[in-house]
């Protein structure tokens, strides 16, 4: 919900709003100077499918279904949002790489063992779609296989996601292709789990089922149905399999996650799933193929997932966004999707060359996080300089309801969780005012 739907809902007079303006004008003026911010979708990337961000050495890679006649393009950034490309990551035509013909899909890469390990789709030889693994010693590439395929040679698969539990052990999902594949008499896409050896990364034991279409946003009456793009996320020692339903070229494509105990299931579907759908308002369509990466400080999530280029008419086409990820009671939530202007990735080197964060020349405020909230939410900043901190949170009117901090701090990165428990939905502001320096972010609550 954006603040100003939030407000359309929450109105207040305008006399009350009259007012909160003429006692934040102020700030605001100073928010709008400071503030950098993104837009989905991001980077100007079109033409592309099923995005995968990997952060290392301090810079972002995406890897994506970008050139599938012929491999993989690689773009780099570092801040999230703003992309360069940088060519072919992975090129069939190159010496080693021949085993695909064509249809090359959903590459992801992960750093393992001082090497960098692609997992990509694509047809062999004999017709049939099939996962291959292949390595670099550099992000960018390129990357030369090293298996193919990787699973048993009679499945039709895609869709690979390579996860490496805290003790090492590296598991594998993957997706049993709609097109091959028949349960029931339908043409059914499902996840399963691979063991894979940690020296060699060769299958170990049977492949394990995951899930398959089953709830009613999934449409498991239809002759064609899909769960795919499968991604791993642990969160609390509870693993977060996430997953797209339905046709990716339709504008009820959308993403889903079930919990387990273990990497191997049993696994629960969320029942509040989609957490992630079509909003065709704001131009959103067919939001699907995720993966989860951090901000460039490490302190936020952010899901990357893509969405029709054109959402009048959907398919190929497609471009990569970004939203805020968090979880609350174990369950995960998007702050998302979104078409508004949205705050850079905490810890970004803005655009006019100087850092938003710890090395900015003024005091800074951040976002507070999750936003909207409801009932708790975590405000953080920096001081550049020891001073007198008074963090205050005011409602709509320019009332004020909470005092945060307000003491004497020296230099550095703080943080301070704001409880609203006893506070009504409607539009807040957290105003930072240091020596000489006095900077408002907008929050919303949400009952």
């Amino acid at each position: 919900m954006t603040v100003f739907s939030l407000h359309q809902k929450y109105r207040r007079t305008t006399l009350r709003l009259a007012a909160a303006i003429l006692f934040l004008l102020p700030s605001l003026a100073s928010l709008h100077a400071a503030d950098s911010t993104y837009t989905n979708p991001i980077g100007g990337i079109s033409n592309i499918g099923d995005p995968f961000v990997m952060k290392t050495g301090g810079s972002y890679y995406m890897y994506a279904t970008s050139d599938w006649r012929r491999g993989f393009l690689v773009w780099e950034s570092s801040n999230l949002v703003d992309w360069t490309k940088k060519g072919l990551a992975f090129d069939s035509h190159q010496q080693g790489n021949g085993w695909g013909t064509t249809d090359f899909w959903a590459p992801e890469v992960i750093h393992y063992k001082d090497r960098f390990i692609m997992t990509y789709s694509a047809r062999a030889a004999d017709g049939k779609l099939k996962i291959a693994l292949a390595q670099s010693d550099d992000p960018l590439g390129p990357f030369i296989n090293i298996r193919t395929p990787l699973l048993d040679s009679t499945l039709t698969c895609i869709d690979g996601d390579l996860f490496i539990d805290e003790d090492g052990a590296p598991y594998f999902y993957f997706v049993k292709d709609v097109s091959d594949n028949i349960v029931d008499g339908k043409h059914t896409s499902q996840i399963f789990v691979q063991k894979l050896s940690p020296d060699s990364l060769k299958p170990v034991g049977e492949a394990i089922f995951c899930m398959q279409p089953s709830q009613p946003w999934e449409h498991p009456q239809d002759e064609w149905r899909w769960n795919e793009g499968p991604f791993m996320l642990k969160n609390n020692d509870l693993y977060y399999l996430m997953y797209s339903a339905n046709y990716f070229a339709s504008q009820d494509y959308a993403i889903g996650f079930a919990v387990s105990e273990s990497p191997l299931g049993p696994w629960i579907k969320y029942s509040g799933n989609p957490v992630l759908s079509k909003n065709l308002a704001i131009g959103v369509s067919g939001p699907g193929h995720n993966c989860v990466t951090v901000s460039p400080d490490g302190s936020e999530l952010f899901i990357v997932y893509h969405t029709h280029t054109d959402p009048e008419h959907p398919g190929g086409n497609r471009q990569p966004n970004i939203d805020r990820l968090y979880f609350e009671d174990d369950v995960i939530r998007i702050i998302g999707p979104t078409r508004s202007p949205q705050p850079m990735p905490n810890g970004v080197i803005s655009r006019i060359g100087r850092r938003a964060d710890k090395q900015a020349s003024d005091f800074v405020l951040r976002q507070n996080v999750p936003n909207p909230f409801n009932p708790a939410t975590r405000i953080s900043y920096h001081l550049s300089q020891s001073a007198q901190v008074h963090l205050d949170v005011y409602d709509s009117r320019g009332v004020h309801v909470h005092t945060l901090v307000q003491r004497r701090q020296t230099p550095g990165s703080y943080a301070v969780e704001f409880r609203a428990n006893d506070l009504p939905s409607g539009l807040y502001f957290c105003k930072l005012q240091t020596d000489g320096f006095t900077t408002v972010k907008k929050m919303a609550l949400i009952r």
